[in-house]
């Protein structure tokens, strides 16, 4: 077998990084500890590089190590003897699972705004991908009083929730969940 890539490694890690460190917060506590028991993870899975498949997706995989070192982390402190291997499974198993309902909110979303009118996707685009404008500014960019704008952006919100709610529900079906 060949010998694993590093910098295909340090890419994956990089591009992980965030989930990765939200799911140990969830398992220590605390950003500190996290970041911690986050090296360790990474060393962990480097020394076990050369097993990874990838045609996998990654992040399953090296939760797996910051599981593992989470718990190592719990028996070396002894100060969180409340946290069982049981409850620490339990907790990464239900942040996986919210994670995966925001991944496919996150989708459906995209979705319902590729659905709205072109105007009002430019609209939620100025107001949410370019913050430094004030409502008044985007008023007056799109000939409309504030109040009215505000209005529309109530209205589109209600509108792409509707959307959102819509195709999740769909999902669920699909899904066989009810």
């Amino acid at each position: 077998m060949p010998s694993p890539d590093p910098s295909r490694f340090v890419e994956l890690l990089i591009e992980h990084q965030s989930d990765l460190l939200r799911s140990i917060i969830a398992l220590v506590g605390n950003l500190t500890d996290a970041q911690d028991v986050y090296q360790d993870s990474a060393k962990a899975m480097w020394q076990k590089f050369d097993q990874y498949d990838p045609q996998r997706p990654f992040l399953p995989w090296a939760r797996q190590f910051a599981r593992n070192e989470a718990l190592m982390f719990h028996r070396k402190k002894h100060s969180f003897t409340f946290l069982s291997e049981e409850l620490i499974n339990q907790l990464a198993q239900e942040h996986d699972e919210r994670e995966s309902v925001d991944r496919e909110r996150s989708r459906a979303l995209r979705s319902c705004l590729r659905k709205l009118p072109q105007e009002d996707q430019k609209l939620i685009r100025r107001r949410y991908d370019e913050r430094e404008l004030t409502v008044q500014e985007l008023a007056a960019e799109f000939g409309k009083t504030s109040n009215a704008l505000y209005k529309h952006l109530g209205r589109i919100r209600a509108e792409l929730l509707k959307c959102i709610e819509t195709s999740m529900q769909w999902n669920d079906a699909k899904k066989g969940i009810t």
